[in-house]
């Protein structure tokens, strides 16, 4: 699952019409443009690739995390500004319901996490929830119920290697400074976003 975070009011600092390959493809059917797209590879690299650029060139527009990324970067969000993310607002900002903030929030949350990068506070938060996670304790597997012959199993258990135990399932959320920045930019010029 990822969450897609959508400029409401975005500034474009570059046009459409300066990616002329995305720009023809974007405005067709969405089955006429994958069927094409998908019957030429190079054409569809060219495609990926003005994507890429105009997004880049666009930062406002959209923002997108897989969950994994997404729920450690939001809390860090609350943590700093808790001002501007109410409780309710940090709790839909978990899933994919359409919450958000507006352009005034927005801007103010963007310059906060410039602030604290370029203070070296985020860096550090990294520093401190990498410590965290590499602290935490393996969990016992969940197939063989720890004792690698869980369930009645007649053959050594091949998810945890016979051990009994499976690195922590929170491991899998990761936190770096580069995500916290790039989501930043977004803040700065998206007039205000929804998480879908």
């Amino acid at each position: 699952m990822g969450m897609d975070i959508h400029g409401i009011n975005p500034k474009q600092n570059k046009d459409v019409s300066d990616f002329p390959i995305m720009a023809k493809f974007d405005s067709m059917d969405f089955s006429e443009k994958w069927e094409t797209l998908d019957k030429d590879k190079e054409l569809r690299k060219e495609y990926w690739k003005e994507k890429g650029k105009w997004e880049e060139s666009n930062p406002g527009v959209y923002f997108r995390n897989n969950c994994w990324w997404w729920r450690p970067l939001w809390d860090y969000c609350h943590y700093v500004a808790s001002d501007l993310i109410s409780e309710e607002l940090f709790n839909s900002g978990h899933h994919n319901d359409g919450a958000g903030l507006n352009d005034e929030d927005a801007k103010k949350l963007g310059n906060i996490l410039m602030d604290k990068i370029a203070s070296g506070k985020t860096i550090k938060y990294q520093a401190s929830y990498e410590q965290y996670l590499n602290d935490l304790p393996d969990d016992d597997c969940s197939v063989c119920k720890g004792n690698n012959r869980g369930h009645k199993k007649k053959k050594d258990c091949k998810i945890c290697d016979s051990t009994g135990k499976t690195e922590n399932f929170n491991k899998s959320y990761p936190f770096d400074v580069d995500n916290v920045e790039n989501f930043a930019k977004f803040c700065l010029e998206c007039g205000g976003f929804e998480i879908c």
